[in-house]
């Protein structure tokens, strides 16, 4: 499968369609009309934008055109008092320029291209050519994307878009969602790709007829574009059906680069459905098409998928390989992440341990370099603000219409009453307001004089009631506040005791867990002590190096996890792997052991408390196989029941007698770790279940001791 990240190869080169020249004119034609020195700098201008237009985008042809611009601009721009038209036509001049300038920059990585880009868009602004502006623009946020700078590539490609919908220009839409939707796909976000990728198709809703070459290659980049995203979603039928389209539109173009890419992309899809001969079938013919690096990194990439799908490593290998060095070769940070994360599978499942961490190691340093997480968010943010402007802006535009249909609709009422006898209107209106308003004085003074005497004295009422009222105010406060703060008081108090205490317990808890588990390591530190001098005793010296360096690296084990309240079940596990082998040693392997753990169990995940389970080994080895001298079992199993993890120790030995279980069997080890299990589950009756195994004919054959184990699950 391609690396998908990586599609700048096969992107529709942008470029402007300027009024030049007819494009009948060849080459010599052009070069002759700017040999002659008496021509006007408008002539020579549309001269060789009409030469660049006739040249292909970015061809040494091409450039030795447009760096004819700056001497005419640079010239005219200088020229004092020029007239207005003339003056847009140096701009726009300036304009092409820079832009084409920034365009080979991109293509090279530069990073002078954005500068230029700028000094573009300041020109085309200046000369009022807004459409090449935005396609400037565009260019801009096209070479962040090319350096994986999310935030700006976003930032650019939105502004681009509310310009060309604010003019409602389909063709700038359709191909600022094309690069959103690429943008999208490096950055892994499939299915927003999807979204805007089927946006830039209405345009091409045509009949097939009158599509030009430059839009069935776009049609081509959209429908591979989707049929990628699709593939990396897992629909395999909907991204194979892209892809058919894809090809059904590059095969008319004739373009045997674009046709091996898309071809690569249909390799893969029938691999994913089981199509294998059709798969091999497409690939093969991309091969045969492939004429420069970018086209062989890409099917050597693919090749090498499909390899690793079918199981064939060294051929999935050596096209990696390819892959990979042609990706840091064209310094493609994207491909050499994909191809990486492969050749670290390949190299795993095949046993070649130590080039799979190679390949580990620099996916690791490329993928930090992404930050891909913080693209998806300025994505995200773009998108919001861009809606919501989009949504003010029409919510203003409707606004505005209605407050021209109000104004228009008064100016109508307006017109119509001044048409009317003004005067005579004007002259009934007044005397019967001057009437109106006589009327309204007689009546205002009697008022008046009445109102005053009743206000003085219902103040002198109110006065007295509320001097009575403030002293009733003054005490009911006073007596309030003293209650309210002594409620907060009291609260406070029984909120602060309530803190200590559970603080209280909390430190005691954590001391208990802490002094039980120092209370242990020296327990199990002075057993295997003893079995060393053992050892030396009995001039076993071999043994002895052999069981210290074991106990060396146990010792160092549970010196490290002796201050961690969890630890990982695969740490445990490698812990009890090695504490069984120095047993084993000791005891003149007079017993096998087998850990299993259950398929589903996730051993990096699951955090236990460490050393629950050591001291029952211990037991059933020291206890269980005390009467056995060779062919001894100890079988542990770790296991998940309703969500609850299990540990379980099983030993062929004399099993549980009625004594030994009641005596023997109480080591200080394992009282020390009931206690722990107990702290850790703060359940006081927890139970650790001890069984003898009974054999069919009524016989003990073992003994088996089983308890639930406390853990955490972090993902």
């Amino acid at each position: 499968m391609l690396n998908y990240k990586h599609l700048a190869p096969f992107l529709l080169l942008l470029f402007i369609g300027f009024p030049v020249y007819s494009q009948n004119k060849t080459i010599d034609s052009l070069e002759t009309i700017l040999a002659n020195p008496k021509i006007s700098d408008t002539t020579r201008i549309n001269t060789i934008i009409a030469g660049m237009d006739n040249t292909i985008m970015l061809s040494k042809a091409h450039v030795a055109y447009f760096n004819q611009l700056p001497p005419v601009f640079t010239k005219g721009l200088a020229m004092p008092k020029l007239h207005p038209k003339v003056k847009r036509k140096y701009q726009f001049a300036a304009g092409v320029y820079y832009y084409n300038t920034a365009k080979k920059e991109t293509s090279e990585g530069n990073k002078n291209a954005p500068m230029h880009f700028d000094e573009a868009i300041k020109y085309w602004k200046e000369s009022k050519d807004y459409k090449p502006m935005a396609l400037a623009i565009v260019g801009k946020g096209a070479y962040y994307r090319h350096i994986a700078d999310w935030p700006n590539t976003f930032k650019y490609f939105f502004e681009a878009l509310k310009f060309y919908e604010s003019i409602n220009n389909e063709s700038g839409i359709s191909t600022v969602n094309m690069e959103i939707g690429t943008a999208c796909i490096a950055q892994q976000d499939w299915n927003k790709a999807i979204v805007h990728l089927k946006k830039a198709l209405p345009y091409y809703d045509v009949p097939e007829s009158e599509l030009r070459k430059s839009d069935r290659h776009s049609l081509a980049v959209i429908h591979n574009n989707i049929g990628t995203s699709y593939t990396r979603l897992k629909n395999f039928t909907e991204a194979h059906n892209s892809f058919l389209k894809a090809y059904y539109y590059i095969k008319k173009n004739k373009d045997p680069q674009a046709e091996s890419i898309i071809l690569v992309q249909l390799a893969q899809s029938s691999s994913e459905l089981g199509k294998l001969a059709e798969s091999e079938d497409y690939l093969k013919r991309a091969l045969d098409l492939c004429n420069d690096d970018i086209s062989k990194q890409g099917v050597y990439g693919s090749a090498a998928r499909i390899n690793y799908k079918n199981k064939n490593y060294d051929k999935a290998a050596e096209y990696g390989e390819l892959s990979y060095s042609l990706a840091k070769k064209n310094k493609n940070i994207n491909s050499q992440s994909g191809i990486t994360s492969l050749l670290y599978k390949i190299y795993k499942e095949s046993g070649q341990y130590e080039k799979a961490l190679k390949m580990h190691e620099a996916n690791i340093v490329i993928k930090d370099s992404t930050n891909l997480e913080a693209s998806k968010n300025e994505l995200a943010q773009q998108e919001l603000k861009y809606q919501f402007e989009k949504k003010e802006l029409q919510q203003k535009i409707i606004q505005q219409k209605k407050v021209t249909a109000v104004e228009l609709e008064a100016q109508k009422k307006m017109a119509l009453e001044t048409s009317k006898n003004t005067l005579a209107r004007q002259q009934l209106v007044y005397d019967f307001e001057k009437k109106q308003l006589n009327q309204k004085l007689a009546q205002e003074k009697n008022v008046a004089a009445i109102k005053l005497s009743s206000e003085k004295k219902t103040a002198a009422i109110k006065l007295s009631s509320e001097k009575k009222t403030a002293v009733k105010n003054n005490w009911l406060i006073a007596v309030s506040s003293v209650f309210l703060l002594s409620l907060l008081g009291a609260y406070f108090y029984y909120r602060n005791n309530k803190q200590k205490q559970a603080i209280t317990v909390l430190e005691k808890n954590q001391i208990k867990q802490k002094l039980l588990i120092t209370q242990m390591n020296p327990h199990f530190i002075f057993n295997s002590i003893q079995n060393i001098r053992s050892l030396i005793n009995n001039r076993q010296n071999d043994e002895a190096v052999n069981y210290l360096g074991k106990f060396s690296k146990l010792t160092r084990q549970i010196l490290e996890n002796s201050n961690q309240n969890y630890i990982s079940l695969a740490e445990e596990v490698e812990m009890l792997e090695n504490y069984l082998a120095i047993q084993q040693l000791l005891y003149e392997n007079k017993f096998n052991f087998n850990i299993r753990i259950e398929e589903s169990i996730d051993t990096e995940s699951i955090f236990l408390p460490p050393m629950l389970a050591q001291p029952y080994i211990e037991n059933a080895i020291k206890h269980g196989l005390s009467n056995t001298t060779e062919n001894g079992k100890i079988d542990i199993h770790y296991y998940l029941k309703e969500e609850k993890l299990y540990f379980e120790v099983t030993d062929n030995g004399k099993g549980f007698g009625t004594d030994e279980k009641v005596s023997n069997h109480k080591s200080l080890a394992m009282t020390i770790t009931k206690e722990r299990l107990v702290s850790y589950t703060k359940n006081k009756d927890f139970i650790v279940q001890t069984n003898n195994v009974i054999a069919s004919d009524g016989s003990i054959e073992g003994a088996k001791v089983a308890f639930e184990v406390p853990y955490i699950y972090e993902s």
